[in-house]
């Protein structure tokens, strides 16, 4: 599967280097980085109407807490 394509130039950080880099629009972008870059508007239209990059498996996001439950009346 061939990489997502850029609209608009984009900054990254290499997530193992930390080396600051620079994505040029029409750039295919490995899903390593592709995960970084969270603005829809920074790619292009996929042929099917999509224009998010699929989720890495590892970014669900932040959990939600679990709501606090009340103690039941002391007796």
């Amino acid at each position: 599967m061939a990489g997502k394509r850029l609209a608009h130039a984009v900054h990254v950080e290499h997530p193992v280097t930390g080396e600051r880099t620079l994505l040029l629009p029409g750039a295919e972008v490995p899903a390593g980085l592709a995960a970084q870059i969270t603005n829809p508007d920074a790619w292009e239209p996929d042929p099917d109407g999509g224009t998010e990059p699929e989720p890495a498996p590892d970014d669900a996001g932040p959990a939600k807490p679990a709501r606090a439950r009340k103690a039941p009346p002391a007796e």
